[in-house]
């Protein structure tokens, strides 16, 4: 099977490649990942996100990507760049008003980059249950129409995270 979120670094460029299905179970990888580069200053100036062999992309997923975008306009980076080609994913994408964090480039990458496979971190139930969690509150932290759609899957998790 192939790795599903590849990623290389080169001059400070932070390039993901997501395929395949993308759900929660497979998300800790890249959720540690996105820590470790953002937990310490300038290991990131730009970052590139290619979708275009993604064919499903679960809320998780999809709020990991707007933490990324949140790190990135923190750290006053400018906006990074998605490309997908895909319909379901890009209506998805815009769906969820991801249009207003990334700049969305419908159309295949040319970048030749070599990338290696995020080996999947092993998070606890715990440690997952948070992942899910924050992923969900960077997502409803880009606008009104999100936080109405998600906020009570956030107060859902934040009540069994806290009742454990």
């Amino acid at each position: 099977m192939q790795p599903q979120i590849l990623f290389a670094s080169i001059d400070n460029c932070c390039f993901f490649k997501l395929r395949g299905e993308l759900r929660y179970t497979n998300a800790a990888g890249m959720d540690e990942l996105i820590e470790q580069l953002f937990s310490k200053p300038a290991s990131c100036n730009q970052v590139i996100i290619d979708l275009n062999e993604a064919t499903f992309l679960d809320s998780t997923h999809v709020g990991l990507l707007a933490s990324l975008a949140r790190y990135c306009q923190q750290q006053q980076l400018p906006k990074p760049t998605l490309f997908s080609t895909r319909p379901q994913i890009n209506e998805l994408l815009y769906s969820l008003c991801l249009d207003q964090a990334f700049q969305i480039v419908e159309k295949p990458t040319s970048a030749d980059v070599k990338l290696s496979g995020v080996t999947a971190a092993s998070y606890s139930e715990q440690q997952q249950g948070e992942m899910i969690l924050r992923a969900h509150q960077a997502l409803i932290a880009l606008n009104d129409k999100n936080k109405a759609e998600f906020q009570p899957l956030v107060d859902l998790l934040q009540q069994q995270l806290t009742s454990r």
